[in-house]
This record gives C-alpha cells, structure tokens and sequence, in this order.
C-alpha cells in the first residue's frame, strides 16, 4: 500500500468513526457524502482510486466539511441536498420537511386503493412535492394539484417535478385558496404537540413543518373543518397523523360527519394514517 492510499484508507476509517458517534449507519453516510462532495459514484468511497491532484484535495476539504457538519447534527439530505422517496430521490432544502419512509403508506394506499382513470387529486402542504410527484408519476392521466403556504417550498417541488404534466403547484393556506372539487385528498400535516421535547432534535427543519398547534392537531382540525366543500360525493379524505393520534383524528371526522373512517400502521406497527369518505 502506498502512502497515497494509505493515507486514503485511514481518512475514510476516521470519517467514519466520527460518523459512529451520531448515525447508526455511518458507512452509509460516509458513501453519500462522499458522493455529495466528489461527484463520484458511491462506490468509490470504499476504494483508495482517489488520486491527490488539485481538484480531488479541494473534493477532500468539501467532504471534511460535510461530515463536520453531520457530525454537529445537520441532517444528511440537508448537507447532500437529496433524500429518497418511493421510487425517486427528491430535492431537499432547509425551506422543506424531510420526506420520511413512513409517508410513503400515503403513496401506496392511494394507488392501491383507486384503479380509476382520471382522478383529481390534492396534495396538501405539498412540501418537497413527494407525495403528489410519486403519484403524479404513477398515474400519467390523474391530475394533482399540491399545494403548500411556503413560496419557497413550492419552488423546491417544483423543480423536483421534472417537468411533468400532470402536478400543478399553487400556493395555499390549506383550502383557503382552493375553488374545485376533487376525487381524493391527502396530506401530512404537521402534527407535533407545541411542547413536544421531540422538537429540539428536529431543530433544523422549518418548524411551519412539523408543529401542529398545542395539542398537534389545529392543521387536522382545519382540514377536516374544510375539506368537504372540496371533495365529490364519496370523495376520499387521506391524513397521515402522530403514533398516539388515532382516536383523536378519528373523533374529529366523525364531528364533521366523515363516514367509512379506516386506520393504517406503518411498517413499524404504528398507527400512522386515516382514510375518511365524506
């Protein structure tokens, strides 16, 4: 081994026994910084091909950065601008929430559940643009809208949208600026209680994003409170929701006489979302 790569291999052995102390996975998230910071595939992390010319030590010092700042807590897609979601990597900025797997059941009941051609759909609180884009692209002849309050984050799905034909993006505060009539509506709202000690660990997300109010549910509430002058007969209301919110949520649409109200676990056993009729 030259000294070259010796001095390759011990870098990438540090990085990633600095990473150990904050990730449960820190060869995962020593690959994607690697990438992030290099333009190199991923792969190329755990090889010594990296040659010391000026530009790979400039590449080197980026990645030093990257993973101080993961090391102080900065959340990785943050710092390499992307996170996977369905079947597709996303845009994040600082302006969005970072999409979660457990969304995803979003995705996948609402395609699971209507075979129809030609729904209209409402993404609320549209964010990155995840769950309307995964959809979006699954069903070239629906018609999504997704919506959001943040100019910035609509910028960010936008451009996540790649151009499709079949998502449109409006700003809105939920339903207020919202005139039609649509097939399903879907959202995650922020739901996390005011006080919730949860939020200091999620302090580099917006927080417009993740709180919902004293109790978590004021969006829920809104929501629900709206969303039938909004929905066809026999429309579909989808809300993803707090591992203890269940019954909560559920009391809520039966005061606003939702019917056929049904509950789904996540992968990890957790209530997560309510499908609603109205």
């Amino acid at each position: 081994m030259t000294e070259m790569t010796r001095g390759i291999d011990e870098f990438r052995q540090e990085s990633i026994k600095k990473l150990r102390a904050i990730s449960s996975e820190p060869l995962r998230e020593y690959m994607e910084l690697f990438s992030a910071a290099t333009g190199m595939s991923k792969t190329h992390a755990l090889t010594n091909a990296f040659e010391f010319n000026s530009k790979r030590k400039e590449n080197l010092h980026l990645l030093e950065e990257y993973i101080s700042r993961r090391c102080m807590g900065v959340p990785l897609p943050y710092i390499t601008g992307l996170k996977g979601f369905w079947k597709t990597e996303f845009l994040v900025t600082t302006d969005t929430l970072i999409p979660r797997p457990e969304t995803e059941l979003l995705v996948e009941l609402i395609l699971s559940e209507h075979k129809r051609k030609n729904l209209k759909i409402l993404d609320l609180g549209t964010g990155t643009g995840a769950i309307g884009i995964s959809i979006a692209e699954e069903k070239p002849n629906w018609k999504i809208i997704a919506t959001d309050i943040s100019l910035l984050a609509l910028k960010t799905a936008k451009i996540n949208s790649r151009g499709l034909k079949n998502i449109n993006f409006v700003q809105s505060f939920w339903l207020n600026s919202i005139k039609a009539s649509f097939d399903i509506i879907v959202s995650n709202p922020p739901y996390i209680r005011r006080n919730d000690p949860h939020l200091k660990d999620l302090s580099y997300e917006p927080r417009i994003a993740l709180e919902g109010g004293e109790d978590g549910l004021s969006p829920a509430r809104e929501i629900i409170r709206t969303a039938k002058s909004n929905l066809v007969e026999k429309g579909h209301l989808y809300l993803e929701h707090g591992y203890d919110q269940k019954n909560a949520v559920i009391q809520i649409l039966q005061e606003h006489d939702f019917c056929a109200i049904r509950s789904y676990k996540d992968l990890s056993g957790h209530d997560r979302v309510i499908r609603a009729n109205s």
